[in-house]
C-alpha cells in the first residue's frame, strides 16, 4: 500500500461519518471508496456526497471489497463491537469511532479478534491526535511547569432529557460518560497512566442512563484527577494541569483543542477552585501567561485518520498514540463509578 492511496469504508452516515468524510479531503491521497448503511437511499447520498465509488446495505459485503484498505465505524455505541469485529474477522483494519466500545467485556473481545486477525484496530479519540495536544506532550516531557499536582477537567453540554434521542437511548449505548466523559478519561490516560484509585458519583437519568459522572482518579506519581461530564448543565469544558511551577491549560472546548495557555508561576489556590477556575484563568492576567494557536482545518478528524492509515501502512498491530489499553482502562473507569449506587436513588 506504500504510495498508493488509502481507501476507507464508511459505515454509517450520521454526522460524524459525515464529518470524517470531509476532513479526509486535507490528506493527499487518501478518500472515501465505499458507504454502508442499513437504508440504501441514505447509503447513495452518501456516496453522492463524497464520491465515494459504491454504496452497501450490507456489511459482509462491504468488508468482501477488495477496494477497500480499512473500516470506520461511525454508528451508535451499541453497534460498534460487533461491526468492528466483523471488520477484523475478515482482515480489514477498523478504526471505531469512540468510544471503543460500551462495555470493557465488548472491548476485550475486539482486542481478541484483532490479535487473532492480525489487523489494526483502534479507537477513533481524535482528541489524542490535535496539534494542540501534542504541544501539551511535548510540554510535559520539558518539565515546563515541573511536577504534575493536580489535573481539573469538565466536559458537559446541556441536553433536555428525551429519551427518543441518542444521549438518553440505553439501547443506543446512551449516556454522558461514554459521549462525553471518554475525552476526559482518555486525555488524563494518555498524559498520566492508568490510575491506581477510582472515586466519583454519578446521577441518573430517567431511562437509567447517567446524565452526570463525576470522577477522582489517583496516579502513581502522587497526583490526581477531577473530572466531570454531563448532559445536565453547560461546561466550562477545559482540561488544566497544574504543576508545581506552573499550569497548562487546553483551552476550551478541549475536546477540539486548538490553544493552549501555559502559565509559567504556581498558581496557588486554584487547582481546588470551582466552577469560575476556568474563567478566571482566562480572564485574570497571571503572571508569565502566554497563549499559543494550534490552528487546524475542518473537524480535526483528519489527525486521526493520518495516524491511522500510517499504523497500517507501517503493519503495526497498535497505534503507539491510541493504544488499546488505553481504551480499555477508560471504560473500566466508567464501568467502576456506573456501579455504584446513582446520587439519586440515595
Amino acid at each position: 500500500m506504500q504510495g498508493q492511496a488509502f481507501r476507507w469504508g464508511v459505515v454509517g452516515t450520521g454526522a460524524i461519518a459525515r464529518q470524517f468524510a470531509a476532513d479526509l479531503k486535507y490528506l493527499p491521497g487518501a478518500g472515501v471508496a465505499a458507504v454502508c448503511s442499513r437504508s440504501a437511499e441514505s447509503a447513495e447520498a452518501f456516496r453522492k456526497r463524497t464520491g465515494a465509488a459504491k454504496a452497501y446495505t450490507l456489511l459482509d459485503d462491504m468488508l468482501a471489497d477488495q477496494e477497500v484498505d480499512a473500516v470506520y465505524v461511525a454508528t451508535p455505541n451499541i453497534w460498534h463491537a460487533q461491526q468492528a469485529i466483523a471488520a477484523l474477522d475478515a482482515g480489514k483494519a477498523a478504526l471505531v469511532e469512540k468510544p471503543l466500545a460500551t462495555t470493557v467485556g465488548e472491548a476485550e473481545s475486539m482486542a481478541a479478534s484483532a490479535t487473532k486477525s492480525g489487523a489494526l484496530l483502534m479507537e477513533g479519540l481524535w482528541t489524542r491526535f490535535l496539534p494542540a495536544v501534542t504541544a501539551v506532550r511535548t510540554m510535559l516531557a520539558q518539565r515546563a511547569i515541573g511536577d504534575i499536582v493536580r489535573v481539573k477537567g469538565e466536559l458537559a453540554y446541556f441536553h433536555a432529557e428525551n429519551p427518543a434521542i441518542r444521549f438518553f437511548d440505553p439501547m443506543l449505548g446512551g449516556g454522558a460518560a461514554l459521549d462525553l466523559g471518554v475525552y476526559l478519561l482518555s486525555l488524563a490516560v494518555d498524559l498520566f497512566g492508568a490510575p491506581e484509585r477510582v472515586e466519583g458519583r454519578w446521577k441518573a437519568a430517567r431511562t437509567g442512563v447517567d446524565c452526570r459522572m463525576d470522577f477522582h482518579l489517583s496516579f502513581s506519581n502522587g497526583s490526581d484527577a477531577a473530572l466531570s461530564c454531563g448532559f445536565d448543565r453547560d461546561g466550562d469544558n477545559a482540561f488544566t494541569i497544574f504543576g508545581t511551577k506552573g499550569a497548562i491549560r487546553l483551552n476550551p472546548p478541549f475536546l477540539k483543542a486548538q490553544q493552549v495557555t501555559l502559565f509559567s508561576a504556581p498558581l496557588r489556590g486554584f487547582a481546588g477552585a470551582g466552577g469560575l477556575t476556568g474563567k478566571a484563568l482566562a480572564r485574570l492576567p497571571f503572571p508569565g501567561k502566554t497563549a499559543k494557536n494550534h490552528p487546524f482545518p475542518g473537524g480535526g478528524l483528519q489527525f486521526e485518520a493520518e495516524a491511522f492509515a500510517r499504523s497500517v501502512r507501517q503493519g503495526a498491530r497498535q497505534n503507539g498514540v491510541m493504544p488499546l489499553e488505553d481504551s480499555i482502562a477508560v471504560l473500566k473507569i466508567i464501568e467502576a463509578i456506573k456501579a455504584l449506587p446513582p446520587e439519586n436513588s440515595r
